[in-house]
């Protein structure tokens, strides 16, 4: 972001952008995903859309009938960010409600607040005296409704749509203008395919909506504007009834597209795609380093008896350098409550026998908790053994 000399001419931020999004993007909260089940399986969820956190991954999950959303349910997660910085005023917390009609056609609603707090910071002038104190800030509101057309003949087949208000607070109060504040909008697309018996395949097209700007429009950045491809597994298995194991694995592919300049406005999202990436000769030169540019997630899961989960997963950013194993677990009881964790194994030059350098170590030992009630209106006698549920 670029700010007006005459007002200050360093902001410090506890917190850098580039850490995650390794474009030339702003606004962090858009690539920050939520959910310790998710998180524990390296980020993934783009095909798998049946968890609270398909309002990042994918809306059209919404569409698919999932008794977990039956009459509604309610998360909230929350985890302390970057460890290795030892700041605690950093955290990124998220709140997310679901409903989904007992009837097919209607689909499924949801609604989330993705929050990420920077902390307290100052402002200096050149001399390093300073200028101002203020509470940074972070947060995107989404609304999103997935939808199958079963009714007419198209089956397995279920899209979603999503909508993004920003509010990006940076240096809140900062100039006779409140410049230090920028303020967008985007949305979402998405389509999952259930094909094979246990398979699924997802798409997404994130964050498309125009750039932000703090000072002036002139000096805008774009959104960081993410396509996602997706490949899962999803299958369970019973013995004489009792429901033994669910397996889930998925394979996400991540590229996000901008393309930003020094001296005039960044292109729309709908440019960038040639701008940014397949004509883009001065920044990616090469196939390889266009192929760099994609972040691999792959991940799985085991759940016993309906009740414990086990989870592992990886996550390989070669342009940002995170090379990062996550682990975690989930506790399901009464068919009406689950707590769920995850943790982040990345200590510097981790993977350094594969990539060069190894990772950064920003997130090692950083970890997500979960609580989530779900099947808020719906409650029978059988919930009492919902080891024995399908």
């Amino acid at each position: 972001m670029r700010w007006r000399q005459e007002y200050w001419t360093s902001i410090v931020l506890a917190f850098s952008l580039n850490t995650f999004a390794v474009g030339q993007s702003a606004v962090i909260t858009l690539v920050f995903p939520s959910g310790a089940r998710s998180l524990a399986m390296g980020e993934v969820g783009t095909a798998l859309g049946d968890d609270e956190s398909v309002l990042f991954y994918n809306p059209a999950g919404l569409g698919i009938q999932n008794s977990r959303w039956d009459r509604g349910a309610a998360t909230e997660s929350y985890e302390p960010l970057l460890p290795a910085f030892k700041i605690p005023d950093l955290w990124h917390v998220h709140w997310a409600g679901i409903y989904q009609s007992p009837n097919p056609a209607v689909g499924g609603f949801a609604g989330d607040l993705n929050y990420i707090n920077f902390g307290l910071n100052t402002s200096t002038d050149s001399l390093g005296r300073e200028l101002a104190r203020y509470q940074s800030y972070e947060y995107v509101a989404s609304a999103a409704w997935g939808f199958s057309l079963d009714e007419i003949g198209i089956k397995d087949h279920y899209w979603g749509v999503a909508l993004k208000l920003v509010y990006s607070a940076l240096a809140p109060g900062i100039g006779p203008g409140n410049e230090g504040i920028g303020t967008t909008y985007a949305f979402d697309v998405g389509y999952l395919w259930k094909f094979l018996p246990f398979m699924r395949f997802g798409l997404t097209f994130a964050n498309m909506g125009p750039s932000i700007y703090y000072v002036t429009q002139s000096e805008s950045d774009p959104i960081p504007f993410t396509i996602n491809l997706a490949l899962a597994y999803k299958n369970s298995f019973s013995v004489s009834g009792f429901h033994l194991l669910d397996v889930n694995a998925e394979f996400r592919a991540e590229r996000e597209i901008v393309k930003n300049y020094p001296d005039k406005q960044p292109d729309p999202f709908y440019v960038a795609v040639w701008t940014g990436m397949l004509d883009d000769k001065s920044d990616y030169p090469t196939l390889q380093s266009n192929l760099e540019e994609i972040n691999c997630h792959i991940g799985g899961e085991v759940t016993f008896a309906n009740t414990f989960s086990l989870r592992h997963g990886f996550l390989l950013d070669v342009v940002g350098r995170r090379y990062e194993t996550h682990l975690g677990f989930g506790i399901r009881i009464y068919d009406h409550f689950q707590w769920d964790f995850a943790y982040i194994i990345s200590p510097e030059g981790y993977f350094r026998g594969i990539f060069p350098d190894g990772s950064n170590g920003s997130r090692d030992g950083q970890w997500t908790t979960t609580f989530t009630f779900f099947r808020i209106g719906s409650w029978s006698p059988a919930d009492g053994k919902w080891w024995l549920k399908p």
